[in-house]
């Protein structure tokens, strides 16, 4: 039997203690080591599935010491190939002299209070390039500075945020286009929403309208403060005031709508005002026009009645003329069987004037039953039918009817007026509606006369004149409408036709004369009306209407 040295029973010893040690050593080590790696794997896996991606930067090296799979999934790069790549191919020029300079102002020791966040974009494989939000901390990791870049897509919000910007630049636009103000208040009644129209019609611009108190902004609606109050605090729905404001010397109607409005967690009010001018004076013009028609209506029954009697007038004193006319033997035989001889019956009816003022009662009596005639034609409801009719007719009876309400015309020499008529000979008939056109040559007689009876204030020698003037222009009959009065400057001129426009004083008349007689030419007969005047110079009206082919050659 062999025996062991004793050297080899002491190396024996010696790894059966170092065997014992690291058992002993596994033993107390290994139970904490395990939950590290646990740990470590946890937060590896937490790091890779993040929906953000990470970055991890050598600062002395430059290059990525790692990077995590939602980065390599923005990026389109394997991990290798985004590992060897340099920070400028992943991140903009502008990203990197950022990072540079976190890296340049950071301490000697870790600071992990300052961060950089910044909206730039990954730019990955072919192309690719995504839009995020990135995070840049400083960290020092055995005596190495590291830049932690965590980087969110913000494809959605920014998509969301210009949606938004477009939802609201389109509510704004709408706002402004608005021909209303509209201002928005909160429960301060200080100004949140200050439209472009407001800033037209108040002058006050939006930064200097905004966040004030609205009273000061806008004294004018001082007067609805306890209204918009209420309106604000919920105790009232709204309502709707009209005011009026001077403005050039001229009354302007508003009105004021309040709305209330709440929001979370807020409540305030919405005002709308608009200029109401025009419907207010149309609707003054309907009830005037109204009006008319009732009167209208009254003066048509009128003139019937006052024919009857008219017509026994003419019939009397056409019968005086006859007894007392030597043509009719009968009136010689009364005579004698009366005791007296006709020829002194009728001479003493010469030499007191009798005849000649009977005569005048007749023509006057005449004179009246064309008025009424034409009044009652006038009056007549045509509904607008058109037929061929001579425009030569309708203007002598136009002249007619508007000389009855001025004196002027019943005078001579400088205290009076002169109606100048120039047809030419052969016009063609036109097809019109005789009421309507008749309709507009009144309008247009009476604003000349009105015109000469201004001037004749400041001037009575001066002599007033209105030509007259019907002629055929190619296919066309021109009519022309010529005074000398005062004429009208630039200004005026181009506000003629305009509704509602007047130099006329108050209650003299619409503005409606020229703005309906213009829309009656021009879009119920085809024809043009043009204004030719200058101041000191007189108006002319220049009308053209189409000759009706159907027309020519009827009688």
């Amino acid at each position: 039997m062999k025996r062991r040295s004793r050297s080899d029973s002491n190396d024996n010893v010696r790894n059966k203690l170092i065997g014992l040690g690291e058992n002993s050593m596994r033993k107390s080590y290994y139970p904490e080591l395990r939950d590290r790696i646990n740990e470590l794997e946890r937060f590896r896996a937490l790091v890779e599935h993040a929906n953000d991606a990470l970055f991890v930067l050598d600062a002395f090296s430059w290059s990525f010491a790692d990077v995590n799979a939602t980065a390599l999934k923005k990026t389109n790069y394997s991990r290798e190939e985004l590992v060897e790549s340099p920070p400028e191919s992943i991140f903009p020029k502008k990203t990197c002299i950022l990072m540079r300079t976190v890296i340049a102002n950071s301490d000697a020791g870790p600071s992990h209070d300052d961060e950089d966040i910044s909206i730039t974009e990954l730019l990955g494989k072919d192309g690719v390039s995504v839009p995020v939000e990135i995070t840049v901390r400083v960290h020092f990791v055995a005596g190495r500075l590291y830049l932690v870049m965590v980087a969110r897509d913000v494809t959605r919000r920014l998509a969301d945020q210009r949606e938004l910007q477009k939802t609201r630049n389109y509510l704004g636009n709408v706002i402004d286009s608005m021909q209303s103000i509209l201002v928005g208040v909160n429960e301060d009644s200080s100004v949140v929403l200050w439209n472009a129209y407001a800033v037209a019609e108040t002058g006050v611009v939006e930064k200097d309208a905004l966040g004030n108190y609205l009273f000061d902004v806008m004294p004018e609606v001082r007067k609805f403060k306890n209204l918009i109050e209420r309106t604000i605090r919920n105790e009232e729905a709204g309502g709707t005031e009209i005011f009026t404001v001077d403005h050039s010397g001229e009354t302007v109607f508003f009105e004021i709508v309040v709305f209330p409005f709440e929001g979370e967690g807020e409540s305030g009010a919405v005002i709308r005002i608009d200029d109401i001018t025009a419907r207010t004076r149309m609707e003054e013009v309907m009830v005037q026009t109204e009006k008319m028609m009732t009167v209208g209506g009254l003066a048509a029954g009128m003139a019937h009645e006052i024919n009857n009697p008219l017509g026994g007038i003419l019939q009397g004193s056409q019968n005086i003329l006859r007894r007392l006319s030597t043509e009719f033997q009968k009136n010689h035989e009364v005579a004698r069987e009366c005791g007296v001889t006709f020829e002194a019956v009728h001479a003493y009816c010469e030499r007191r004037g009798i005849i000649s003022k009977v005569e005048s009662i007749q023509q006057l009596g005449k004179r009246s039953a064309k008025i009424v005639a034409n009044m009652l034609q006038f009056s007549r409801q045509t509904g607008g039918q058109q037929f061929c009719t001579s425009l030569v007719e309708i203007m002598n009876t136009a002249i007619e009817l508007s000389s009855s309400g001025y004196d002027l015309y019943q005078k001579q020499g400088r205290a009076g007026l002169e109606v100048i008529r120039e047809f030419e000979e052969s016009v063609p008939d036109i097809f019109c509606a005789p009421s309507e056109i008749e309709q507009v040559l009144i309008n247009l007689i009476k604003n000349s006369v009105q015109a000469i009876t201004s001037v004749r204030k400041e001037d009575p020698n001066k002599v007033g004149k209105i030509y007259v003037r019907i002629g055929r222009e190619g296919n066309n009959v021109r009519l022309e409408i010529e005074d000398n009065g005062p004429g009208m400057d630039a200004d005026t001129k181009k506000k003629a036709l305009e509704p509602f426009f007047t130099t006329k004083g108050i209650g003299e008349g619409t503005g409606l004369g020229l703005f309906v007689s213009y829309f009656i030419i021009t879009q119920k007969h085809k024809g043009s009306f043009v204004i030719e005047t200058s101041p000191m110079l007189g108006t002319k009206i220049v009308i053209k209407l189409p000759v009706a082919p159907d027309c020519i050659g009827l009688d």
